[in-house]
């Protein structure tokens, strides 16, 4: 058969139609392992959920049945959890958000290896549930940021490995499908990708992050149901209350906050006097001594400093806070106390728990606006001026009430909190802590090169 004109057409038209097809299957199997792990980030995240709500219930019946058993079962479950992070999971160590912002960082392949694994991710969820169980004050907001970007960098590592830029989209995107899986709460977690993990945030990664936070919040929405975090909040503020409650909640919100980050800073870096030997000599022992302290305030405010402030920042909201005056301070001591024992667990929800601790102290000041209003700005002050992270603090605040009316007075809650905690430190909480971490972990690096550069220095 002569190769006549349009034979060549048609035999051409064949070869761009079989190329198109070849590249879309290539194209496919590129974004399955995509997909997979946004589905598995949303599955984590419930995993996460139900479990901190029932192991909290849990707790919560023994110590209803004897208060006395918290002096038990708390220091048994801090020491185990760091017995057993020692042992099995060295990966797992942390809050999570600072272990995935270092992470990002350009040349940081051997840190990636050891924290974005799977084990690390199972031993980051199982560690941080018995903490949770053991009353301790953690929240599983922070390290689903770790499992959620561990189980993205794992599923696409090959991809990761060839590309930088890759790496960091599939840790942005796992960081932020795990805030948006754990909150309900998808525009949070996008701008926290962006403002607070993504400093120098990369335009090509928006899809995969787009993508990655669309797919696990659908998959959460799927086993948990379209849920407020915090409940329906039904409230608004007029103009003339707004001169006098944004200032307040601004100005005294960034000062606690920011003297909260001044102080959480200072122990991440060395813990005062003896207590910093202590627990590098002795970690079981000593994360077994903060849970007995941990106990004793539990006790001691009848109960309600255990756990992850859940539900009692909701009772706050929704203005059923009646005699819990002293909430936000006792809170605030059982966090401090909960992070120093080096167990891993977070301290998202716990400082939104905090922050309305401290809003109802605010509602007392100013008893002519309504409660939960002063409660809400109270949450984004704190919030925002301990991470100085304001746009995450008002949208997370909004998405998780579901007060989209109050999208004004919180933003510029937010803001305000977040200038004022800059006069009192002059790092935020999560940039802060990511410095400290990649100095020790250099300085962790760099040891056994320095010992085999000459080993008879020391002899020396």
């Amino acid at each position: 058969m002569p190769d006549t004109p349009t034979a060549r057409q048609v035999r051409s038209r064949v070869q761009r139609r079989l190329r198109y097809l070849y590249l879309s299957a290539v194209l496919w199997r590129r974004h399955i392992p995509i997909w997979t792990a946004a589905i598995l980030i949303g599955l984590m995240a419930s995993v996460f959920a139900n479990g901190s709500h029932l192991s909290h219930a849990i707790f919560t019946r023994i110590y209803d049945n004897s208060p006395y058993w918290s002096l038990l079962i708390t220091p048994a479950g801090l020491a185990l959890a760091i017995w057993l992070m020692r042992h099995y999971f060295p990966g797992s160590a942390g809050g999570g958000i600072p272990q995935s912002i270092a992470a990002l960082e350009g040349g940081m392949q051997a840190l990636r290896e050891r924290i974005l694994t799977i084990r690390a991710a199972i031993g980051k969820m199982l560690l941080t549930l018995i903490g949770i169980s053991s009353g301790a004050t953690f929240g599983y907001e922070g390290p689903i940021v770790q499992v959620g970007a561990a189980i993205k960098y794992s599923l696409n590592r090959h991809a990761a490995l060839r590309h930088e830029g890759a790496a960091r989209s599939f840790i942005l995107a796992g960081g932020a499908a795990g805030v948006a899986a754990a909150f309900n709460a998808p525009l949070a977690g996008i701008v926290f990708a962006i403002e607070e993990m993504g400093r120098t945030f990369d335009l090509r990664a928006s899809s995969t992050i787009l993508l990655s936070v669309i797919v696990s919040g659908l998959t959460a929405t799927a086993i948990l149901g379209n849920y407020s975090y915090f409940g329906m909040v039904s409230v608004n503020m007029e103009l003339e209350q707004s001169w006098l409650a944004i200032p307040v909640c601004g100005i005294i919100g960034g000062l606690l906050g920011g003297v909260c980050c001044r102080i959480m800073l200072a122990l991440t870096q060395r813990l005062p006097g003896p207590l910093h030997g202590w627990r590098l000599q002795k970690p079981v022992l000593f994360a077994a001594g903060c849970g007995l302290a941990l106990a004793v305030i539990g006790i001691a405010s009848d109960g309600v400093t255990f756990g992850t402030g859940y539900f009692r920042a909701r009772e706050i909201i929704e203005g059923s806070g009646a005699g819990m005056q002293g909430y936000g301070l006792l809170k605030l001591l059982s966090m401090f106390i909960s992070f120093i024992s080096a167990v891993p667990g977070g301290m998202f929800a716990p400082s939104l728990a905090v922050g309305a601790g401290f809003g109802l102290n605010m509602a007392n000041l100013l008893p002519f606006l309504p409660q939960t209003l002063i409660v809400l700005l109270g949450m984004v002050g704190f919030f925002a001026g301990m991470t100085r992270a304001p746009m995450t603090g008002f949208i997370i605040v909004m998405e998780m009430t579901d007060s989209s009316a109050m999208i004004i007075p919180l933003m510029a809650t937010a803001l305000l909190a977040s200038n004022v905690s800059r006069l009192i430190t002059r790092r935020a909480l999560y940039d802060g802590q990511v410095h400290i971490f990649l100095r020790q972990w250099h300085a962790v690096q760099a040891a056994p090169a320095a010992k085999q550069i000459d080993p008879r220095a020391a002899e020396k």
